[in-house]
């Protein structure tokens, strides 16, 4: 049995729970170890966030035996401190976010972000351009609203998404990705069921993706950028 450690970078315990019961549904015999980081923000919506995060997520992998896990999953859209956890880490890490955008491309060739507050829309968009994705983006769009705004409110998500999706189509998106782990909670099939439009969730993907690289026997590599 591959046993997994999926980390959510931030200190909310909602989200956490969040995600825990969105793994707990999924078709797989993993074993999924859950957990925050209790000294981080409660949530990540900027840069400042993403380094006290970063630097949280660090000291946890130098100061703890990661070999007793298969791979680590890092379950935060901005992917913070990634690249510095695969140069850290004895086993493989993926982030939810280039999972979701690897996902993405082998569904439709123009995919739309659905962030959520305003500072979200330049972030996730220097993000694609990290990845070198910007010919395939078809525009991130927002929820006008902070995370934790909408962790409590998810009948008000599942609507904001809706006609969010709406715009990403007239601007010939053909996939739709959540541009947040708290989004987990809408279930990307009733959306997909409401909006015919392919919808990605990242910790799901996330997942899936880590679980694929392992049965392959697939490592990061580690004679360039993570060296």
């Amino acid at each position: 049995m591959k046993k997994i450690l999926l980390i959510n970078p931030n200190s909310s315990i909602k989200m956490t729970e969040d995600i825990k019961a969105t793994v707990s549904e999924l078709r797989t015999d993993a074993d999924i170890e859950v957990i925050r980081m209790p000294r981080s923000p409660n949530v990540l919506e900027s840069f400042t966030d993403y380094t006290l995060a970063g630097a949280e997520l660090i000291k946890y992998f130098q100061e703890n035996d990661l070999t007793a896990y298969n791979g680590i999953l890092l379950a935060c859209f901005g992917d913070p401190c990634l690249f510095a956890l695969k140069e850290l880490s004895p086993v493989p890490v993926v982030g939810i976010a280039e999972a979701a955008f690897s996902r993405a491309l082998l569904l439709g060739y123009r995919f739309s972000v659905l962030a959520a507050s305003k500072k979200a829309q330049p972030m996730m968009e220097s993000l694609i351009d990290g990845y070198g994705l910007q010919s395939r983006n078809a525009g991130t769009l927002t929820l006008g609203m902070p995370i934790e705004e909408f962790l409590s409110d998810q009948t008000a998500l599942e609507g904001k998404l809706l006609a969010l999706i709406e715009k990403a189509k007239e601007k010939q998106a053909e996939v739709v990705i959540y541009g947040c782990a708290g989004m987990t909670t809408v279930s990307k099939n009733t959306i997909m069921e409401k909006t015919g439009i392919s919808v990605i969730d990242p910790v799901i993907s996330g997942v899936s993706t880590l679980l694929s690289l392992l049965e392959d026997g697939d490592g990061i590599s580690n004679s360039g950028l993570y060296f």
